[in-house]
């Protein structure tokens, strides 16, 4: 057990851990930006400048022993991400160097592409974009450099009281109507990492999405009616549900959690 939690990357996953976990743990957080290191301290958290790339001696010293939650992205305009890789990769090694407890890496569920499949936590992995490739390649690094204490966790599409996709979806045209949604709540996901940290570090690979998955137009239409925005519309017809369905059974029940948000119905709700 540790007292101690390394938030590198303090965006919008990162500023949940920290409100949420922050009166129960020690919270260092790194930034880029000199307002959100204010907010980190505001909230009782303490604040180091870090750019991925810089020299990483402070930021793993002060990380000896903590829980290293590492939530640094790409960025969607770089197209590039050898060096992105690269960075990371190197920041692993030097977490492990200075003994960090446990390094949990949050990825996401496109390594798997979108194939149509039911996707278990051992399925092989398919990435088709840079971003997918580049989050494969450093799971793969960090699960060979780092052993036991490193957890994968894969996240389906983030929702959260200021975040849903029905929102920038509502009113265009879209296909896909009967692919399945894998959606999580960031209420779920905040409990899925500070159940991670009470457990002794594994080596594990985890997924994090609901347990239910509606097709695209039902879902999204009855979302725009609950938020009283225009509907989307849905091109093709095609009967019967289709697309890559994220199975997360086997994570909920290693953790002990049941997921409060199961269903994406249940999402909308809470917004």
């Amino acid at each position: 057990m540790t007292d101690k939690i390394t938030l590198c990357g303090c965006g919008w996953l990162g500023n949940y851990v920290l409100q949420e976990l922050v009166s129960e743990y020690s919270i260092l957080g790194t930034t880029r930006d000199a307002k959100r290191a204010g907010l980190i301290k505001e909230k009782g958290g303490s604040a180091l400048y870090f750019e991925l790339g810089n020299d990483p001696s402070e930021l793993c010293q002060r990380s000896k022993n903590a829980t290293v939650i590492l939530n640094i992205p790409p960025g969607r305009r770089n197209q590039n991400l050898t060096q992105y890789t690269q960075r990371m990769c190197a920041l692993i090694d030097s977490f492990v160097a200075h003994n960090a407890r446990q390094i949990i890496f949050i990825s996401t569920t496109s390594v798997y592409g979108e194939h149509e499949r039911t996707v278990t936590e051992n399925a092989e992995l398919m990435p088709q974009t840079e971003s997918a490739k580049a989050h494969g390649a450093i799971e793969t690094y960090l699960l060979q450099r780092a052993g036991d204490v490193a957890t994968v966790v894969r996240l389906a599409g983030l929702v959260g009281p200021d975040r849903h996709p029905a929102k920038s979806l509502a009113g265009k045209r879209l296909s896909q109507a009967h692919r399945v949604v894998n959606l999580i709540h960031i209420e779920d996901i905040i409990r899925a990492l500070k159940k991670l940290i009470g457990l002794p570090p594994s080596g594990k690979t985890l997924h994090l999405c609901c347990l239910d998955h509606p097709g695209r137009k039902e879902y999204y239409s009855f979302c725009a009616e609950k938020l009283n925005l225009p509907l989307p519309i849905f091109d093709d017809q095609e009967a019967g549900l289709s697309g890559k369905q994220i199975d997360a059974t086997a994570s909920w029940q290693y953790l002990g959690l049941t997921p409060r948000y199961a269903s994406p119905f249940d999402m909308i709700s809470g917004n």
